[in-house]
């Protein structure tokens, strides 16, 4: 018999740093909501060593460009706006660097440490068009919770014994992209909240929710009818799966009307560390206290390529700001209703399919509009529509390049079977819109 000897690769030092950095961002960002006096600059702060620790956190190809691109158009905007007599409003503004988004994002991902177990059960995997269904329902109920983990855990385990096809690849791109309309615990929300300053998480939910339903049951009729449907493999989901889901949006929602004048994000991101830290050591004990240690000094420092994204937005969000705030310039509308909402979300939507990032469009279109539009849930609803759209279709989103580059789906067999389905997702925004711009006259 032989023997050796397994070694770990300790993480380097700095790494480590940034894991603990970063929860205390998650602390410093909520005191600074509840605290009065509490300066959000202190979370802020933390954000832009985390950021320097992580050596710009590891991004890469089309991303990088657009980050590098953030930093040095959102740069020269605050200088030039600064010089030009702006006020210094906009400088604090990037450097509190996006911090309750990027708090939420942190808060979230603690989320899979209760998850985990309930999306590897050891269910057999269902056949057929039955198991359709429950493809569908997997990425968008859990992926609704954490996020992008979601979509990795579902499909490592489809393609354990077989590479995932195609037809898997765009159910699951499908009902995990159109989380983006409703959930809080989404980054498209947080970007959403913050770049509409006054959209409703109610209001939003109420028109999201609906239109993403639809939505699941066209994209079920439309890939029941497909010829490969018959030969699917899919993704088991149990009742018993589903407590999280539903736990979390309740406490949201209850949490929301005992303490109403709490931001969401805050709400979100407290809610969600508190579960999965409550579950972790209650289920788990010692070795669930261990687990979450470990989430902070390897996972959370995995992140750095959403902490310099949003860094990136609200750099870029600021020196804008400061160029119109110092040419006084100001943007105005006779009327910004349903249609030109739809106009508005079509150029981004095109910005989003030529490979701008959502993060993007939304940080520069909100920091134009959102002064001068009055009703904000309508322009926050195009962001989410935008988010939903371009994450679900463009070739150059990361949830495409992930199934991609992790599991070798081909793109343009994804872009050709896509093509309906984007039309009929334009479709059903332009009429939620037109619902919406009804309902609220």
């Amino acid at each position: 018999m032989s023997t050796g000897t397994t070694t770990t690769t300790k993480a380097p030092w700095s790494i480590t740093l940034a894991g603990w950095l970063l929860l205390w961002v998650v602390i410093a960002a909520v005191l600074a909501v509840i605290v009065p006096g509490f300066s959000a600059a202190i979370a802020g702060g933390l954000i832009w060593l985390v950021a320097a620790l992580l050596k710009g956190g590891g991004i890469k190809g089309a991303q990088r460009i657009q980050v590098i691109v953030m930093f040095t158009v959102g740069g020269l905007g605050l200088v030039g706006g600064l010089v030009n007599g702006a006020d210094s409003r906009h400088l604090l503004r990037a450097l509190e660097a996006n911090q309750m988004v990027i708090a939420m994002l942190i808060g979230v991902s603690f989320l899979r440490l209760v998850t985990a177990g309930e999306l590897n059960a050891s269910d057999r995997l269902p056949t057929g068009r039955k198991a359709l269904l429950s493809t569908l329902a997997g990425p968008h109920l859990f992926g609704s919770v954490i996020n992008m983990s979601a979509l990795f855990i579902v499909g490592d385990r489809l393609s354990r014994r077989q590479p995932l096809s195609t037809l898997q690849a765009l159910i699951m791109s499908r009902a995990f992209s159109l989380c983006a309309h409703w959930s809080p615990f989404f980054a498209a929300m947080g970007v959403a909240l913050v770049s509409a300053p006054g959209a409703q998480l109610s209001t939003l939910a109420m028109v999201g929710a609906p239109l993403s339903l639809l939505m699941l049951v066209y994209v079920y009729w439309e890939l029941n009818r497909a010829p490969d449907a018959a030969q699917l493999t899919g993704y088991p989901l149990n009742l018993r799966s589903l407590w999280l889901p539903f736990l979390l949006a309740v406490l949201v929602m209850v949490s929301h009307q005992v303490w109403p004048d709490v931001p969401v994000l805050t709400l979100v991101t407290l809610i969600a560390v508190l579960v999965a830290l409550t579950w972790s050591v209650l289920r788990e004990g010692v070795r669930g206290v261990y687990n979450s240690i470990q989430h902070v000094q390897t996972a959370l420092p995995r992140q750095g390529n959403e902490v310099m994204l949003f860094l990136g937005a609200a750099v870029l969000g600021a020196g804008v700001a400061a160029l119109l705030d110092s040419f006084d310039i100001q943007l105005s509308f006779a009327f910004f209703g349903a249609n030109q909402a739809f106009v508005v979300l079509l150029i981004m939507v095109t910005l989003a399919m030529i490979g701008m990032h959502p993060v993007t469009s939304v940080t520069l279109v909100g920091s134009l509009l959102a002064p001068v539009v009055d009703d904000p849930n309508l322009l926050a609803l195009v962001f989410l529509m935008t988010w939903a759209f371009g994450a679900g279709l463009s070739p150059f989103s990361g949830l495409q390049l992930s199934l991609i580059s992790r599991y070798q789906v081909d793109a343009m067999s994804m872009l050709r079977r896509n093509w309906r389905y984007g039309l009929v997702l334009l479709a059903m925004d332009y009429l939620a819109l037109q619902l919406y711009g009804w309902a609220s006259q």
